[in-house]
C-alpha cells in the first residue's frame, strides 16, 4: 500500500509539471544582426547656389588732367583721344597746370583737376597732408601695377601709396661744344670742378655777340622759377649736394626742423659758388641753352631732351654739338651727385565716379606700350621693370644718365619741405641774383625765415 501511495504522488507531480509546461509560452528566438561593410564610395553631386552675376561697371564719365605745357601737353592730348576711342562715353580733358604746379587755390575752390603730374618727393606728401589725394593701393589692379614698378620710385606717405611714378628724370650738366672750341676750350674735357667751371664760364662769356646781336653767356640759371618752391629746388639741389658731398639735406630726418645752416652743410659755399657763376649768366632764361648762346647749363634734366629738337637754327645732337657731363664738384675726386627727379601721377579727391575713371586712365597710360612712348617722347627714364632693358635706353646719348643713377638722391618727402625750400629760394634770389646779401648773411637769414615759416620757435 505504501508503494502504491508513493507511486500515486509522484505520478501526480509529474502530471502537474507537464500541465504547467504546456501552458507557458515558448521563449522568443534571438534575431541575428548582419553587419554590411561598404567598400565602394558613391559620388555625391552637389549643385552650388549660383553667385549673383553683375555686369562690370562701364568706363564712362568726364575727367580733367592738368599737365605741364609744352611737350607733355602735346603728348597727353592724343593719348586722351586714344583712350576715349577705346571707351566710348568717356571724356578726358587735357589742360595746362597752373604756373609752378601750384594747385592749392583750385583745391580750396573745389575746382581741382582729377589727375595731376607733379614732382617726386615733397609734392605727393604735401597734398596727401592736405587730404587732397586718393590712396591708390586698394584700387582695382593696383597691386599688380605697383609690382611692375622700380621700388626706388615708389614711396609711401602716411601709410598709403598716393601716386604712380610715370618716369625718372636725372639732372646733369650740358654744354655747347662749338662755344667751347671758339673759346679755346677742349670740348672733350668738360669742367669737373667748380674752379674749372668758373674759368670756362668766364672765357665763353668773353666771346663776341652773335650775328643777330645776342650776347654769349658762360652759363644760365632758371631764375624765373625761384618762386616755384620745392620743384625748382630739385634743380639746384645737385649743386648743394656736391658742395657738402651729400652730407646734408634741407630738413632733418623726421622733417621737424631745418638743418641746412649747420657748418657741415656748407650752404655758405653753395651761395658763394652760385653767386660767382651768376656773373657769367643772364638774369633769367629768356635766352636758354637751346638758343646756342649759352656755354653750360648745370640744370639739364633728362626730360629736357625734346628741346634739343627745337634748338635755334637746327636740332642739337648730344655727342656731336652738345656734350653731357656730371655737375662739377668742389674738388677733384669728389663724387658728383644728382636729384632723382620724376613725374608722379596723382588723383585728387573729387567723386567716386570721377576717381574711378581717373584710375582707369592712369592704368591705360602705364601699359608697356604707352609708358615707353611717354619715356621716348618726353625724355624720361623708365619706371617699369619690363622696360629697363629696352634697346632705346642703351643708346650712348642716354648712358651718362644711366651711369649716374646710383648717385641720384630722392628728394625729401615731407609736407613742409616746400615751405622751407620757398624761404631758402627767396634768400637765394636776394643773394645770388640781386647781390643784396653776402653768403654768410644768406645762411643766417634763410634759417631764420624758414623756422619762422615752419612755426618753429627759436
Amino acid at each position: 500500500m505504501k508503494n502504491s501511495r508513493l507511486f500515486y504522488v509522484v505520478a501526480s507531480l509529474v502530471a502537474l509539471s507537464m500541465l504547467f509546461s504546456s501552458c507557458s509560452p515558448a521563449p522568443a528566438a534571438t534575431p541575428m544582426i548582419q553587419t554590411v561593410v561598404v567598400t565602394e564610395q558613391v559620388p555625391v553631386v552637389v549643385t552650388p547656389t549660383p553667385e549673383p552675376t553683375t555686369a562690370a561697371e562701364p568706363v564712362e564719365g568726364e575727367i580733367t588732367f592738368a599737365v605741364v605745357r609744352g611737350a607733355m601737353l602735346d603728348f597727353m592730348t592724343p593719348m586722351a583721344e586714344k583712350f576715349m576711342s577705346e571707351h566710348p562715353g568717356t571724356t578726358v580733358n587735357i589742360v595746362e597746370e597752373p604756373e609752378g604746379g601750384a594747385f592749392e587755390a583750385l583745391i580750396a575752390a573745389g575746382n581741382q583737376p582729377d589727375i595731376i603730374a607733379g614732382s617726386f618727393g615733397y609734392m605727393p606728401a604735401k597734398y596727401a597732408a592736405m587730404d587732397a589725394l586718393v590712396p591708390l593701393e586698394n584700387m582695382p589692379g593696383a597691386e599688380e601695377l605697383f609690382a611692375e614698378l622700380d621700388p626706388i620710385t615708389v614711396q609711401e606717405y602716411f601709410g598709403h601709396k598716393y601716386y604712380v611714378p610715370a618716369g625718372i628724370d636725372i639732372t646733369l650738366m650740358i654744354y655747347n661744344k662749338e662755344l667751347f672750341e671758339e673759346a679755346g676750350l677742349d670740348p672733350e674735357k668738360p669742367p669737373a670742378t667748380y674752379a674749372e667751371f668758373l674759368d670756362a664760364a668766364e672765357k665763353i662769356s668773353a666771346l663776341p655777340p652773335r650775328e643777330d646781336g645776342s650776347k654769349v653767356y658762360g652759363t644760365v640759371f632758371w631764375n624765373e622759377a625761384l618762386a616755384w618752391g620745392g620743384w625748382y629746388w630739385n634743380m639746384l639741389q645737385p649743386i648743394y649736394l656736391n658742395t657738402n658731398q651729400n652730407s646734408c639735406p634741407l630738413l632733418n630726418r623726421i622733417g621737424t626742423d631745418i638743418v641746412f645752416e649747420s657748418p657741415e652743410c656748407k650752404l655758405t659755399d653753395f651761395f658763394a659758388f652760385t653767386k660767382e657763376a651768376q656773373q657769367y649768366a643772364p638774369p633769367n632764361m629768356e635766352k636758354n641753352f637751346f638758343s646756342r648762346t649759352i656755354g653750360m647749363w648745370l640744370q639739364y634734366g633728362y626730360s629736357w631732351e625734346p628741346n634739343l629738337k627745337t634748338a635755334a637754327e637746327k636740332p642739337m645732337v648730344i655727342g656731336e654739338d652738345v656734350g653731357v657731363a656730371p655737375v662739377p664738384v668742389p674738388n677733384a675726386g669728389d663724387t658728383s651727385y644728382t636729384t632723382l627727379g620724376g613725374r608722379p601721377y596723382m588723383i585728387l579727391k573729387t567723386t567716386p565716379e570721377r576717381e574711378a575713371l581717373a584710375w582707369e586712365f592712369i592704368k591705360f597710360l602705364m601699359t608697356d606700350e604707352n609708358s615707353l612712348a611717354f619715356n621716348k617722347e618726353l625724355g624720361y627714364l623708365p619706371v617699369k621693370l619690363s622696360l629697363k632693358d629696352d634697346p632705346y635706353f642703351a643708346d650712348p646719348q642716354r648712358q651718362p644718365f644711366i651711369d649716374l643713377l646710383p648717385n641720384a638722391v630722392f628728394p625729401q618727402a615731407f609736407a613742409n619741405f616746400d615751405t622751407a625750400a620757398n624761404e631758402l629760394l627767396k634768400v637765394y634770389s636776394l643773394t645770388v641774383v640781386e647781390g643784396e646779401l653776402s653768403p654768410e648773411e644768406a645762411v643766417t637769414t634763410a634759417a631764420e625765415n624758414s623756422r619762422k615759416a615752419l612755426g618753429i620757435a627759436e
